[in-house]
Formats: structure tokens, sequence, C-alpha cells
């Protein structure tokens, strides 16, 4: 599976992103063929809403969106249409500045809580860590999740990453979280089980497979 530095250069490859005074922004050429694609959507042009995953349906998501997703998918093809989501999510962020990560297992996808709710809407299966500092579980549950995701993580399953903080009010709204560390397991943008504390490597690779198993939508 393509990790997430060799995502990020095959973005930079295909001219999604350049670099700046304040690290990697998108290229001014993207965003213009990203405006014009938005344009065609608008004008309600089939051929700019091409290569569409399901939970991508014209009409439930921003224009915005679709424009990003689709020329992403345009720019690089090979990128997986996991990745090329996730990064139009980014890319689509009203939240300011880099999430934190520093409690990120390994192999999962750091993200403010507003971008990982609506990621949980548009995957299939995704796997969501909520952590907070100075917590000695989620260290210890952190170790256990980069074991099972960090080098071999499945390709249809979405790790994301949240510090609760960020988005307290949102989480415990939506998903009922109240601290960290927590894991969800979600089907189709619901929850199908959690964890709060701590869950050993084997206890989170039998929820994988049952996300897996009781799947009814193709990733």
């Amino acid at each position: 599976m393509t990790t997430a530095a060799e995502t990020v250069d095959e973005w930079i490859t295909a001219g999604v992103f350049e670099a700046s005074a304040d690290g990697l922004t998108p290229s001014e050429e993207f965003r213009s063929t990203v405006s014009e694609r938005r344009s065609a959507i608008a004008d309600g042009r089939e051929d700019a809403l091409a290569d569409l995953p399901d939970a991508l349906e014209p009409g439930d998501v921003d224009a915005e969106l679709l424009a990003t997703y689709a020329t992403l998918r345009e720019r690089n093809p090979d990128v997986s249409s996991t990745q090329a989501l996730v990064t139009s999510v980014l890319l689509d962020s009203s939240a300011a500045g880099r999430p934190p990560a520093s409690g990120a297992p390994e192999g999962f996808v750091p993200v403010h809580g507003e971008d990982a709710i609506r990621l949980v809407d548009l995957c299939s299966r995704c796997v969501v860590y909520v952590w907070r500092e100075d917590c000695p579980p989620c260290d210890a549950i952190r170790s256990n999740l980069s074991g099972r995701f960090g080098e071999d993580p499945p390709d249809d399953v979405l790790a994301l990453a949240v510090y609760g903080p960020d988005c307290a009010s949102r989480l415990r709204d939506r998903y009922d979280v109240v601290g960290g560390p927590t894991t969800l397991f979600t089907l189709d943008g619901s929850v199908d089980a959690r964890f709060v504390g701590v869950a050993d490597e084997e206890t989170v690779e039998r929820e994988v497979r049952t996300l897996r198993e009781r799947s009814s939508r193709p990733s």
C-alpha cells in the first residue's frame, strides 16, 4: 500500500502541490483547474464528473469537493479513490492549520474533528482514534493500533486520528465520544463498534475483520 509520504510525492509530481514559505500549498494551476471543473459541474456537464466513487453522488456533496476529487483523479489515476477522497476533504477543509499529530498511531491520517466526520460519512469503513495529551492509556492503545496499521495497513479501511479537544462537542453529539482514548469502528457512516480505553492488537484486528464481513457497500 502507498504510504502517506509517497502519496504526497505523487501529488507534487502531478502538479497538485508546490513548495512555498508555508510548506506545501496547492499550485495555482491546480486551483485554476478545480475552478474550471466546478463551473463545468454547475453547468451540468457530465464529463466533469467522471470516475466518481459511490460516496460522491452529485447533489449529496458540494461542487467544490466534487471538482477537487475529479481533478485529483485526473492528475494521478494510480492513486486510490480513498487517497484522493482524503486529499479532497483536507484541501476543502475549513479548519485552520494542521491538525495535532503527536498522538497519531502509525498508519493513521491526522485530521481535524470536522474533517473526520466528513470522511466517516463518505467512506465505507473507518477506524477513528480519538486521543488527548498526557494520557498513559492513549500511549498504550496507540502502540497497539500502530502494530496493526503501521507496517501493513488494510487498503479497504481508512484510519483517522483526531485530537479530541479539537472538536469535543461535535464528537460528543455525533458519536457519543466523551473522552480519550476512544476508538470507533464505523460502517457506512455509523458507529458499528467502539472501545473506550485500551484494546489489544488482537481485538483491533477482530473488529477490522468484522467491518469487512458486515460491509454492505464496496470501498
